[in-house]
């Protein structure tokens, strides 16, 4: 290699270790962040008091989580076979 070669490939890595080093200390920032963030929301976890659930028992709001999809698509089928009854028996009196 002649000495213009070995001077570029030089230059090339020394661009890189900047590079690396660019790299290296963005991702310390990241994980300084990601720790400072999660000692504050431990902080604030353990600073706050819990607010009691409006079901006031874990019972209830079991209960309430499983049957309340449950009672919205019983309701919405209700309402759905109610309008269709209706639209069918105007539909068959007015043709006649």
């Amino acid at each position: 290699m002649d000495t213009r070669t070995q001077t570029n490939l030089s230059k090339l890595n020394a661009c890189r270790q900047q590079d690396l080093d660019i790299i290296t200390e963005n991702m310390s920032q990241i994980i300084e962040r990601r720790r400072n963030s999660e000692i504050f929301e431990r902080v604030a976890t353990n600073s706050q008091p819990l607010s009691p659930s409006i079901w006031c028992s874990p019972r209830l709001e079991a209960i309430a989580l499983i049957w309340t999809p449950i009672t919205v698509i019983a309701a919405v089928a209700a309402v759905l076979l109610w309008t269709s009854y209706f639209l069918t028996d105007d539909f068959f009196i007015s043709a006649q």
